[in-house]
């Protein structure tokens, strides 16, 4: 099971609550001069002394017994062109943090964080969607050996 904190726990079992529960999504890249900061709601919000801009998206959070990577499931609206631009830019994987915070308490976590690395976007005039990895696994290296032309010819 996740865990979660219980203020989260005790707002979701009252009978009545005013609490928002949001994600927070941060992108980086290295040729980007600043991360990209947003948050699925219709204000801006301050987490960590960084701004988190409104912008449409869902993400959809791994089941806990799903087998194999998990894998955070995301779409953004593409309406307005604001983030493909920045994604067209640049080659590589863009990391990303994801958190989900109360909006009257925006500097406690409420779940995650989910580092995340973001290797291929689809999208289309209306929508950006594409998948994170949680845990980039395949990525890191097997055993001691690293099998290049110069130690291993017979394979190249």
């Amino acid at each position: 099971m996740r865990p979660i904190t219980d203020r989260l726990l005790s707002e979701l079992y009252a009978g009545e609550s005013s609490a928002v529960l949001v994600p927070l999504v941060k992108l980086t890249h290295p040729d980007w001069p600043e991360p990209v900061c947003l948050v699925r709601d219709t204000e801006p919000l301050t987490h960590g002394g960084e701004e988190y801009l409104p912008f449409p998206f869902q993400i959809t959070l791994p089941d806990d017994r799903d087998k194999g990577f998990p894998v955070l499931k995301w779409t953004a609206s593409n309406v307005s062109r604001e983030i493909i631009g920045q994604f067209r830019a640049i080659t590589g994987e863009v990391l990303g943090r994801v958190v989900y915070v109360l909006t009257s308490h925006p500097d406690v976590i409420e779940v995650g964080p989910f580092e995340v690395e973001i290797t291929g976007i689809e999208y289309d005039a209306l929508t950006i969607s594409g998948v994170m990895t949680i845990e980039p696994i395949l990525q890191e290296q097997f055993g001691y050996l690293e099998m290049t032309s110069g130690t291993t010819p017979a394979l190249f």
